[in-house]
């Protein structure tokens, strides 16, 4: 285990698992938001799609959300899918569409949804 990874005596995070726990900086904020929308302004290549996906979730990491399913689960019966079951397929879905949704247009034989 690397040294910068224990305290002073030694002793490594507890329960961290051997891993030191995460470091959160408030002020980096709006440093990190302004980076992460630099990346995303790069276009349609690693870094543009890599800012990209990190735009959307980084909210997600700022306010530390945690989503509470209770409700949805008792109102369907089961638990949820997990993301990991679904998550390769819309992976290659998103690549395969460029990372932009394919719009159709609403047919016109449906009629109109909302009056």
């Amino acid at each position: 285990m690397p040294w910068w990874w224990r305290d002073r005596w030694g002793r490594t995070p507890r329960g961290s698992g051997n891993r030191r726990a995460p470091l959160f900086v408030p002020g980096l904020e709006g440093l990190a938001g302004s980076m992460i929308g630099l990346a995303a302004g790069f276009g349609h290549n690693a870094v543009g799609r890599g800012g990209s996906l990190l735009k959307v979730f980084f909210p997600y990491l700022v306010w530390d959300t945690v989503f509470d399913n209770t409700r949805v689960a008792a109102e369907l019966g089961r638990q949820p899918e997990r993301f990991s079951t679904y998550a390769y397929g819309l992976l290659r879905f998103s690549r395969e569409q460029q990372f932009r949704f394919p719009y159709l247009e609403w047919p016109q034989e449906a009629g109109v949804l909302f009056p």
